[in-house]
């Protein structure tokens, strides 16, 4: 079944094929953390024109499916509450398509859990602010949400609604990793935990390289912590030997990465997938908003056409895609732009954060050979990158 679905997302990817889709419904949402990148007041979107009512997301489906959609994301802000989600949603189903759902799910009642479970979503990524409600309320400005959280699992649970986790590793959570991990871990979800966190510039274009989150530093012991938390010890066994690898950046190293061709992208975005605002604007990806066409004005055909034509055309930081941590990094054209507010700049924060996770990996397997417990016994450092 995995080589299957490989080769229908690799078949996708050369026929520009728009096989998933965001739909972004609207930017709100009842909590207020502090990295978002797109929340806004409710005041904010009705100055800019207010919400698309539910017959465009589903005409837009349509037409996305006649180039191939089979698996949308309803996504936000958050999607519950929208008065109309479950028109959208259902709406979605009985096209046939294979619909998933990212939700905070403090919104979701046990109504609304049983309501799921007769109309079935492939499954629902819910965010995982913390393992308790001190650590929701520092992060989220609401605490009583984690318990909201709590019961919306319990709800989904009992209805068989299939749930993953994901976690966004903050200063404000860091400490709850493990126990985010053990909750997830009961009741039978996975959870993927992210470190990295994007400069919030579609929310605010002063923000380039900024944002309420971890030192580079920081995130890198939290993704190698979450990796060994996460793996059999081969499996990390064999990532820190990928790391052992990494080139400490010169500046003789970065003037040549300069002078060469930038690389084209290569990720899925823009070939097979897309994403569509709140305001109906097309684009190749949520957080890299150059490429945005409003569907409105055009057919969705035309408008895909012209996203995929301008992503093949892009070439972006030779200092990135030439250097010989790439592989490790996998730095993308939102990442360097977000960090650096040029498709052509350096994202150092990147470079500093993959310079502390191969120092952590050896760190980590060095105690690990002397039988000590790698997670109480690393520390934080300082890389100058």
């Amino acid at each position: 079944m995995a080589q299957i679905v490989k080769n229908l997302w690799d078949k996708a990817g050369i026929k520009r094929i728009p096989l998933t889709g965001a739909f972004e419904l609207l930017p709100t949402c009842n909590l207020s953390c502090k990295m978002c990148y797109v929340r806004k007041t409710q005041r904010e979107v009705e100055e800019a024109g207010g919400l698309l009512p539910a017959d465009f997301w589903l005409e837009t489906a349509d037409e996305a499916m006649k180039l191939g959609l089979l698996f949308p994301l309803l996504t936000g802000g958050e999607p519950f509450l929208r008065k109309d989600f479950q028109e959208i949603f259902s709406g979605m189903l009985e096209r046939g398509l294979q619909v998933s759902i990212n939700s905070n799910g403090t919104l979701i009642d046990e109504a609304m859990a049983k309501w799921l479970g007769k109309h079935k979503p492939v499954r629902i990524n819910l965010t995982l602010y913390g393992a308790s409600e001190e650590s929701y309320q520092n992060l989220c400005g609401n605490g009583q949400a984690f318990g909201k959280m709590r019961s919306a699992v319990e709800y989904l649970k009992r209805y068989g609604v299939p749930v993953k986790f994901n976690t966004s590793i903050t200063r404000y959570n860091k400490d709850d990793l493990e126990a985010m991990m053990e909750f997830a871990r009961s009741v039978d979800s996975p959870i993927e935990v992210a470190a990295y966190m994007f400069p919030p510039v579609r929310r605010d274009a002063n923000m380039i390289g900024v944002n309420d989150r971890l030192s580079p530093e920081e995130a890198a012991l939290i993704k190698v912590k979450a990796d060994y938390l996460q793996n059999n010890l081969e499996w990390f066994r064999g990532q820190a030997a990928r790391y052992h690898c990494f080139v400490p950046p010169t500046e003789k190293m970065l003037s040549e990465q300069a002078k060469k061709e930038g690389h084209e992208m290569g990720c899925r975005a823009g070939r097979c997938a897309f994403w569509i605002d709140w305001q109906g604007k097309l684009g190749s990806c949520g957080m890299y908003s150059s490429i945005r066409k409003r569907v409105a004005e055009r057919s969705f055909e035309e408008v895909w056409k012209d996203i995929v034509e301008e992503t093949d055309q892009i070439r972006y930081s030779p200092v990135c895609t030439n250097c010989p941590n790439y592989y490790l990094c996998h730095s993308c054209i939102a990442m360097v732009y977000n960090e650096s507010g040029d498709i052509n700049g350096r994202p150092e924060y990147l470079c500093r954060m993959n310079h502390a996770a191969a120092h952590y990996y050896r760190n980590y397997m060095e105690l690990i050979e002397e039988g000590k417990d790698p997670v109480r016994n690393v520390k934080v450092l300082r890389i100058n990158a």
